[in-house]
């Protein structure tokens, strides 16, 4: 009886791991399918969703900052968490309402986040030249914001989406494959950004054109309509000569 029994408690141990871990493999799966996705968002629609993006990141670099500023005060427990979602808060909703801020930070995080991801900052040099590279383009996002969005929102989120493709299809073994998944991607969705970016500005030019014309046009019926009058009063005055 009691051999039966362990056997039985080793059979449902051996039966609870075995859910446990196809539980596991089933949330890695969908974790991987949500940032594949995401990551395509990014890469084929950052300039639009730019806005969001502003936002997010100052969440996340905000939340950052309270966790460094917590920990030095020493807090813990709830002061902890509120001076976290503070931090969030705060710079997400300035990230959101200033619009060269909050480009700057999106671009300062995505492209150290990139950096990260290709050279491993582990050691000192690898660290500078990802800060130094992700504040370069940061300062380049305010001047020149839409190309500079496009280039980044395009590679970051390709890399994203192809790191999480080479997962989905079992390739992690050597990162270079999802690195090159993730450099087509990246490719694919600049393009596209950039010929929608392109779109507008022409539909842009368009409506100018269109508004210059009405202008030219208006200016130029009340110019034929002060001839008029003109005319009008000069053959008043011969008559009443």
């Amino acid at each position: 009886m009691d051999m039966v029994n362990l056997n039985d408690m080793i059979g449902n141990a051996l039966d609870g791991t075995s859910k446990l871990t196809a539980s596991g493999v089933a949330q890695g799966t969908t974790a991987l399918i949500v940032a594949a996705v995401i990551g395509a968002l990014i890469c084929l629609f950052g300039l639009k969703l730019v806005k969001l993006l502003t936002a997010v990141a100052g969440a996340v670099v905000g939340a950052g900052i309270g966790v460094s500023a917590a920990i030095g005060l020493g807090l813990t427990k709830i002061t902890f968490l509120a001076v976290v979602i503070a931090g969030a808060v705060i710079l997400g909703a300035l990230a959101f309402f200033l619009y060269k801020f909050g480009v700057f930070l999106m671009v300062l995080a995505y492209v150290f986040g990139v950096c990260a991801m290709l050279l491993d900052p582990d050691s000192l040099i690898p660290l500078i030249i990802s800060i130094v590279t992700a504040v370069v383009f940061a300062v380049l996002a305010v001047i020149y914001i839409e190309p500079i969005v496009i280039i980044v929102t395009g590679l970051s989120g390709g890399i994203s989406a192809g790191m999480a493709v080479a997962g989905l299809i079992g390739v992690t073994a050597n990162a270079w494959i999802g690195l090159a998944i993730g450099a087509v991607t990246a490719v694919i969705g600049i393009s596209v950004q950039f010929m929608m970016h392109s779109r507008k500005i022409g539909k842009t030019e368009k409506v100018h054109a269109r508004k210059f014309k009405e202008q030219v046009s208006r200016e130029s019926e009340v110019e034929k309509a002060r001839m008029i009058l003109d005319d009008d009063a000069e053959e008043n005055e011969d008559e009443e000569i």
